[in-house]
């Protein structure tokens, strides 16, 4: 039986020593001999009997490993599943990674997996519908490990988002498990962070209310949905992760139209001040991933106030006021989870493993 063990002193198939880039030849002693199959991009050489690819850009030397929990169909991959041991930090691996899934990393953008990172080594999850199918091994650079940002102090002003925070997670964690693939909950912005991305364009920067909402919590992208999310009018706006907040705005000027194309517009101008599509100085923080948005108001009419929420719809032209401020906006989301309308987490928690 075929074992695998990675720990702090280094990482073993068979009792042979790995290291990567991996010589085939050292493969070769741990597993025996392989199926070798030449892609136009990289080689692959594959055990089949016992479940294991290894991925070679030059054909001499693997860059990374593949462990199969399924058979699949493509002419490289092994025709049956791993059936041996993998030992992790001294454990087996998917009881470590039931009981340590807070330590898992996002290793890229929209990754709902993450992956344990050990001695300069990753094992990423590969899940389809909730069930693990495959692992993913491969070296992983220093500079690239999940570094622990220093948390930046909150501005005096705006420390009642701290309370808000823990009241909106607690409440979330009610509904939804921390477990879950879409539970995108990162640590707070770090002043790295707000220096690289919170000047927008020209003097639009992000506003010190959501630099001081982000300094508390931050969120992951996912490509799917995310629990971290605000019910607005029987539809769901996800928080936008701080630093793509820039290339959402960016979303919104693409749309704006040229002066003798402008269609009539329903807009309490007292309030909201637009003469386009969108006015440029609306923060957008929240996707409905349809075009819509929620935005935080830096430039409100003349009975406006700054930093009310405007929803902003795509296809209607709709810009209506959803809540006067952004704890507003929270506090109605914590007082809706409370009440019972959950309704936008029926998806997430339909995909719960």
């Amino acid at each position: 039986m075929t074992k695998i063990e990675l720990s702090k002193n280094g990482f073993q198939i068979n009792s042979i020593n790995i290291e990567f880039p991996i010589d085939i030849t050292v493969l070769k002693q741990a597993l025996g001999d392989s199926r070798h199959i030449q892609k136009k991009h990289n080689h692959v050489y594959t055990w089949d009997d016992q479940g294991i690819m290894a991925f070679s850009k030059e054909g001499e030397k693997a860059e990374s490993l593949a462990i199969e929990f399924e058979v699949r169909e493509y002419d490289y991959c092994a025709k049956n599943i791993f059936s041996g041991q993998f030992i992790f930090d001294g454990q087996q691996l998917f009881d470590y990674y039931e009981n340590n899934k807070n330590q898992l990393v996002k290793l890229f953008k929209g990754d709902r997996s993450g992956a344990f990172i050990l001695n300069g080594i990753s094992v990423w999850f590969d899940k389809e519908d909730g069930k693990i199918t495959s692992l993913s091994i491969s070296a992983r650079e220093e500079e690239e490990e999940k570094i622990q940002k220093e948390k930046v102090p909150l501005d005096q002003e705006f420390k009642a988002f701290e309370p808000l925070w823990q009241e909106w997670i607690a409440e979330i964690n009610k509904i939804v498990s921390t477990n879950n693939d879409y539970y995108n909950l990162t640590e707070g912005i770090s002043e790295e962070d707000i220096k690289n991305h919170s000047i927008i364009e020209d003097e639009i920067t992000i506003p010190p209310a959501l630099l001081n909402f982000y300094k508390v919590q931050n969120v992951d992208y996912d490509a799917v949905t995310a629990v971290f999310q605000f019910g607005v009018n029987n539809w769901s706006y996800d928080l936008i992760p701080f630093e793509d907040i820039q290339e959402e705005w960016n979303s919104i000027q693409d749309l704006q139209f040229d002066e003798d194309d402008l269609p009539d517009q329903e807009i309490d101008f007292e309030k909201i001040n637009t003469d386009n599509y969108a006015n440029p100085k609306w923060i957008p923080f929240a996707t409905g991933r349809n075009g819509d948005y929620l935005v935080f108001d830096t430039d409100p009419a003349s009975k406006g106030k700054f930093g009310q929420i405007i929803e902003l719809q795509n296809e209607s032209w709709s810009r209506d006021i959803v809540a006067e401020s952004l704890e507003e906006l929270i506090q109605n989301e914590i007082n809706n989870l409370k009440t019972g309308k959950t309704e936008h987490f029926d998806f997430i928690i339909g995909k719960e493993s």
